[in-house]
This record gives C-alpha cells, sequence and structure tokens, in this order.
C-alpha cells in the first residue's frame, strides 16, 4: 500500500515539448506512471511478516487534471507462500487535492484495495485517506471503512515524511508511522489502541539521467495491533519514473 502526497504536486506539473508557442494549448490532463524494485516488501513497517520478504516488482499509474482531481493504480507483487504463487495487490484510489497557498496543501481520497489470487475476498476493501502538506513535510491519515482480514472498521494509520535535498542530488527521506487501532471487529485481541509503528530512515538519488532512482531505507521496527515489537531492517529500491 503505497500512498503519499505526490498528488499535490504532480497536478501543477505535465510534460512540455522543448519548443513552447503562444497559441499551444496547454493540456488540463496530465498522466505518469512508475516502476520499482524492492529487496522486501514491507506493509506499514510489518517487517516480521512482510508481503514480499524477498525481491519485490511494484508500479503504477496516475491521471491528474488541472481542477485538483486525481485517480490511478498501484501494484505490487507479494509472497504469501507456495499456495498463493500469484498473489498480487492492487491499489485503485482518486481524489482532490489542492493547495492553499505558497506553502500548504491538503487532499482528500478514497483507496480500494483488490488482492488477487489469494482465495478469498476477506482482504478487499476501502479506506478514507486525508493529508496535509506544508513545505516538503506532508502528514496523512487513513482509516478503514470495514473490516478486513489484516484490519478492523475504524483502523487509522497516521504518517508523517519528511525530504530534505542533500549535496550531490542526494535526498534524506524519513517517515513516522503511528497506528490507531479499534478493538472492535473481526480481528480480536488487539493489545492497545494507540502505538508506534516504524521509523524510517534513508538517501536516495537519481542516477545520471537515467530516470532512474536508487534508494537506501533503514526501518525501526515498532510495534503491530497484538504489541508484538517488530525488527529493524534495510530496504534497497531502484524506481523508474515515468
Amino acid at each position: 500500500m503505497k500512498f503519499t502526497l505526490k498528488a499535490l504536486a504532480v497536478a501543477a506539473v505535465a510534460s512540455a515539448s522543448s519548443f513552447t508557442f503562444a497559441d499551444e494549448p496547454t493540456s488540463p490532463h496530465s498522466v505518469s506512471g512508475n516502476i520499482g524494485v524492492l529487496s522486501s516488501y514491507n506493509l506499514r513497517g510489518i517487517t516480521n511478516s512482510p508481503e514480499n520478504k524477498g525481491a519485490t516488482i511494484n508500479g503504477g499509474l496516475d491521471y491528474n487534471h488541472a481542477s485538483g482531481f486525481y485517480a490511478g493504480w498501484w501494484g505490487s507483487t507479494l509472497d504469501y507462500g507456495d499456495d498463493l504463487p500469484n498473489a498480487f495487490e492492487n491499489d485503485f484510489y482518486a481524489g482532490y487535492s489542492g493547495s492553499i497557498n505558497d506553502d500548504w496543501g491538503y487532499t482528500a481520497g478514497l483507496t480500494y484495495y483488490y488482492y488477487y489470487d489469494i482465495g478469498n475476498s476477506g482482504s478487499n476493501g476501502f479506506e478514507t485517506m486525508l493529508g496535509l502538506t506544508y513545505k516538503d513535510l506532508g502528514i496523512t491519515a487513513q482509516t478503514l471503512l470495514e473490516d478486513l482480514d489484516w484490519g478492523n472498521a475504524g483502523d487509522t494509520y497516521l504518517k508523517a515524511s519528511y525530504s530534505y535535498a542533500l549535496p550531490k542530488d542526494f535526498s534524506l527521506d524519513t517517515a513516522l508511522g503511528l497506528y490507531l487501532y479499534e478493538k472492535d471487529g473481526d480481528i480480536e485481541g488487539t493489545e492497545d489502541s494507540f502505538s508506534f509503528r516504524h521509523f524510517d530512515i534513508g538517501l536516495s538519488k537519481p542516477l545520471a539521467d537515467t530516470g532512474i532512482t536508487a534508494s537506501m531505507n533503514y526501518i525501526f521496527g515498532g510495534y503491530n495491533r497484538f504489541d508484538e515489537k517488530q525488527k529493524n531492517k534495510v530496504v534497497l529500491g531502484l524506481g523508474y519514473s515515468f
């Protein structure tokens, strides 16, 4: 499940020709995509039982309109064992983003999670997303609307992310994840209503003019809903945007 506040900025950026003309209309529509490889896929800091403990391929497509409307899809390979060799996660989302002023922005959206070939529909469902940005700082709150195999209705994932430009085109990337757990639901045994989930710190850097960005991220594991400590972990990645 990959969500950031990039939609706030993407809506204002569109591909353009090297040549411009005074009477050339500017399209209000823009489409972008991405594909990447990670050394493992750890859902919201869960490192003890990752969604994919090995090499993971993911990618997505995004549509943005100048009005602020956006929609997209993101997907990832999964590793749920030999019984589910073709398991695949699909995240379909849509929403609206805008700016309050030059520094502040906001977004509101809805996501539908669809897991392919896992044998049941108990993991498929809807989640809301509300977000606020201040310059390079972003804060999001994602809340489940129904009981699923991986969460109860009302579970809310809170995430704060911040990136800082370093010399030589490096970027320092950080993220803090917290969770508000709903104890009443299909998943029983929740220990705490609120817990620290993870803290990530890493470096990323574009590789010359290839369009590829390399990243290294260190996850400081927190606790899941059963108060189980998650181990620390390094995740390596390569991503390409188009």
